[in-house]
């Protein structure tokens, strides 16, 4: 480090307090946003907050660099993209506790990205997104394209030759959507995800993403990619029968069962244990575990 870099450190600390301190500050008033929040749990965890370039979207990200291969890139779930049950569009979807930031700041082994869906985290008012691109069209070719770029470009920026995708529940979907098109992916894990889109909504009874891609209609991935497949045995948002039909279609990909978790418990309690294991299937791709 030379002396340019010393000098401008301790400005540099003094804003990151000041985020974490207002951040901290609107969480414990109770005035904090989505994006507030998330700003404040990322920073407070060590990561620090960029912008990156899509094609039509821009993406807030949080990045922790240094650790080397592989990039773990996270994508979040579908937030709050409706309210009033339904039936008001919401004027911000950015996930309320963002449990795919949760699992992002777990992680210890190589770099972590967590990359923001488009319009979520205080873009849903910008000129580029409009409400079918959290509502209708959240999984759409346009939003996975996005996705796609801003991985590809961060990953060439920074010299990352190793990919990791992980995805909780529309992000998993997402995660499926986004890996062929993935420079370097070595593996996608999806968590609680609904990957057969049309009996997802079905099963609940949602109008249908008529805008969307759904992965039940995907072709298999590439033979050198790991897909593991992670449900929760009592998860009633995503049942583990919904993803019986993408599973047959995909036969690749791994099936593993927790039979005491749901759709957010005990995803990221559980991560730091869970993680290793994941890797093992990455690294020498044995047979999953019972």
């Amino acid at each position: 480090m030379n002396i340019r870099s010393l000098s401008v450190l301790p400005r540099l600390l003094d804003e990151r307090r000041a985020l974490l301190g207002v951040g901290l500050a609107a969480l414990v008033c109770g005035c904090a946003t989505p994006a507030q929040h998330a700003d404040a749990l990322a920073a407070e965890g060590g990561l620090s907050r960029t912008v990156l370039q899509g094609t039509r979207f821009h993406h807030v990200a949080y990045m922790r660099l240094g650790g080397g291969e592989p990039l773990f890139l996270f994508i979040d779930g579908d937030g709050t993209p409706w309210t009033d049950g339904g039936r008001r569009v919401a004027e911000d979807p950015t996930p309320r506790r963002p449990l795919g930031l949760e699992l992002a700041l777990s992680t210890r082994h190589g770099s972590v990205l967590y990359l923001g869906r488009p319009c979520y985290f205080g873009l849903a008012g910008s000129a580029e997104c409009q409400p079918s691109d959290w509502t209708v069209g959240r999984y759409s070719r346009e939003v996975v394209e996005s996705l796609a770029a801003a991985i590809n470009g961060f990953a060439l920026a920074h010299g990352f030759r190793q990919v990791i995708v992980v995805g909780h529940s529309g992000g998993g979907t997402l995660a499926v959507l986004v890996a062929p098109y993935v420079s370097g992916l070595r593996a996608v894990i999806s968590i609680a995800a609904n990957l057969d889109v049309k009996a997802w909504t079905a099963y609940h009874g949602y109008l249908p993403l008529s805008d969307s891609l759904d992965p039940a209609d995907s072709p298999p991935l590439a033979s050198e990619v790991t897909e593991i497949v992670l449900v929760g045995g009592v998860d009633t948002d995503v049942p583990p029968a919904l993803v019986q039909t993408y599973l047959a279609r995909h036969p690749t990909a791994q099936l593993w069962t927790f039979a005491d978790f749901d759709h957010r418990c005990c995803w990221q309690k559980e991560w730091p244990t869970l993680l290793p294991r994941l890797m093992a299937q990455v690294a020498v791709g044995e047979a999953p575990p019972p």
